[in-house]
């Protein structure tokens, strides 16, 4: 076994016989100094540390781009419905415009026919008052 297979062995749990529950044992030390057997080990963990907070940083970077990319698109879809929008309200004012200058000239047109009416009807009752009152002047006269 290598070294680091038989610090591994080492470290596990030990089982106990059965009927015996599972239970941990002490690391028996294999060389005198413990550190010096472990540095290997505390060196590679190093490297793993250093690998991970350059994974870390690459990941914070990418999400950093992403969220820039996001609101850039978020900031253009804005713009886009905010136009739409303005072209939209100036069609509907446009379309009310029309509708109001139609109705304006409906009522006018239903206006002067009313007021023409009017007029016919006045000149007729205007002919039969006069009648009426030269009737009444010519019976008060005579």
């Amino acid at each position: 076994m290598t070294s680091l297979a038989e610090l591994l062995d080492r470290l596990r749990r030990r089982r106990q016989p059965p009927g015996r529950a599972a239970a941990a044992v002490g690391v028996p030390a294999v060389e005198p100094d413990v550190a010096a057997e472990l540095a290997p080990l505390f060196g590679r963990l190093d490297e793993i540390d250093a690998e991970a907070a350059t994974i870390v940083q690459a990941g914070r970077s990418q999400a950093a781009a992403i969220e820039r990319d996001g609101e850039q698109q978020a900031e253009r879809v804005l713009e886009r419905a905010t136009s739409e929008a303005r072209l939209e309200a100036d069609r509907l004012r446009r379309e009310r415009r029309q509708a109001a200058e139609r109705e304006a000239r409906a009522i006018l047109t239903h206006a002067r026919a009313e007021a023409e009416h009017l007029r016919d009807r006045a000149t007729q009752r205007s002919a039969a008052v006069v009648e009426e009152a030269v009737a009444l002047l010519v019976q008060g006269a005579g």
